[in-house]
């Protein structure tokens, strides 16, 4: 039987740790619906696949909670694609939508965060998701010092 609680990565987006409650994608497809006047039936014309959204519920907890929750916040607001590290999910490079806080008098040391992300569409080495910008999410989630990209002949750009 797999042991989930081993198994599973600490979550981060931008290098800003927290952890997660919940979190799914949002996929589907753009249809345009055209009623028609007199018509019995909608006229549909599909645009295309939607933009793939991920809302997560977050959390961190702890003595230096308001501090980690200050450095997620930041990190929500710098501009540009970053990998986000969940759970259960390869990296992504994403592009954080909202950061909305939640802080109760109630639970001190706990606060809770409504975070939604777009996947990005050039990935996090400006190109158009190639094996250089797979490359630097990887780098990215693990750590891995930006030299060791650049030592293999990509630009870190």
């Amino acid at each position: 039987m797999r042991d989930w609680m081993h198994t599973l990565r600490r979550a981060s987006f931008r290098g800003a740790a927290f952890w997660v409650e919940a979190d799914g994608p949002a996929v589907g497809r753009r249809v345009a619906v055209h009623e028609i006047s007199g018509g019995e039936a909608p006229v549909t014309e599909d645009m295309g696949r939607r933009s793939t959204t991920v809302h997560v519920a977050a959390y961190v907890v702890g003595d230096t909670s308001d501090a980690v929750g200050l450095a997620l916040e930041a990190a929500c607001s710098v501009p540009g694609a970053a990998a986000l590290i969940l759970p259960m999910d390869p990296p992504r490079a994403m592009h954080c939508l909202s950061c909305r806080r939640d802080r109760r008098r109630d639970a001190m040391g706990y606060l809770a965060y409504d975070l939604e992300f777009v996947v990005s569409g050039a990935g996090l080495g400006g190109g158009l998701g190639g094996l250089p910008s797979l490359l630097g999410i990887f780098a990215a989630g693990a750590g891995l010092a930006a030299g060791a990209l650049v030592s293999l002949g990509w630009s870190t750009k």
